[in-house]
């Protein structure tokens, strides 16, 4: 019996040890920093919005050209090289205050205050526009992975779905000020403006859970790889968020009034681009473990 109870009490010590030993290997938001590689010119105009063209292994940015939400017809859309060197500083012109971006097929798609643009990938014209009535001040679009186009309204608190050539009512909001989207097979994610919130809304039931709070001025959501996500607000804050919801902050540029807007992030080179806004610049940093 007693050699028993020894037995007993050393496969208790092992199995212990080896829970902490599994728990110490695991990724938390303490683990990550992030580290600045290169910056852009500053011939930027307000730089909203990094979209990384993983065919073409290009950065696409959106400049609002100084005022967000006036249809003032000077916004565009510009190309950067992966080292942050502009090829094509007015790619595509003529937009209103453009901010997100999603490709479908051979199409670009940008957010253009009320109405949906798309332009031809390869050549940068513009070949169609799908517009809104009232006042939607669309803002962010993901994609699905069957080419579905989703547009998030700010100031209608509505999630837009591209149907048929119609963008149609996906899920209704109350008063959050919508912003960041990114489209997964059994949930789309939101981030917020207005309530500060990080949250998923269910594609089946449109149940809504809230993932994290805090958020700031919620504006971009780019998946890490590890379950976790990169999101920013857009005064300045970049955070990392854990499958859980655990948050941390990776960088504080507010008191330099340094904005964080609508970023993107590269799983494979582990760099994220991330737009200043009025600093005039996209910024890359890698994350480090």
């Amino acid at each position: 019996m007693k050699n028993l109870t020894l037995l007993l009490a050393l496969i208790a010590f092992i199995s212990c040890n080896s829970a902490k030993k599994k728990e110490t290997n695991q990724v938390t938001p303490a683990n990550y920093k992030i580290e600045l590689i290169w910056e852009s010119d500053t011939i930027l105009r307000t730089p909203e919005s990094v979209l990384i063209d993983r065919e073409r292994n290009i950065l696409y940015v959106s400049n609002v050209n100084l005022n967000p939400w006036e249809k003032d017809g000077n916004g565009f859309i510009s190309k950067l090289d992966m080292d942050g060197n502009i090829t094509n500083l007015k790619w595509i012109e003529g937009l209103h205050g453009p901010k997100g971006m999603g490709i479908s097929g051979n199409s670009l798609f940008i957010a253009n205050i009320d109405a949906l643009v798309e332009a031809n990938i390869e050549t940068g014209e513009i070949v169609g526009k799908i517009q809104l009535d009232g006042k939607p001040d669309l803002n962010d679009i993901t994609v699905s992975d069957d080419g579905i186009v989703f547009v998030s309204g700010s100031s209608s608190n509505t999630i837009y779905e591209l149907k048929n050539g119609v963008l149609e009512e996906y899920f209704k909001g109350s008063d959050e000020r919508f912003n960041g989207l990114f489209w997964e097979k059994d949930r789309m994610l939101l981030i917020t403006s207005g309530s500060s919130q990080f949250k998923e809304i269910n594609q089946n039931t449109k149940e809504v859970k809230i993932i994290a709070e805090n958020m700031g001025h919620g504006d971009g959501i780019a998946p890490v790889g590890d379950g976790g996500y990169l999101c920013t607000s857009w005064a300045g804050k970049i955070f990392y968020v854990s499958a859980n919801g655990e948050t941390t902050v990776l960088l504080d540029t507010e008191d330099l009034a340094e904005n964080a807007a609508d970023l993107d992030y590269s799983v494979q080179n582990k760099i994220l681009y991330v737009p200043t806004f009025f600093k005039n610049q996209v910024k890359a940093y890698k994350l480090i473990y």
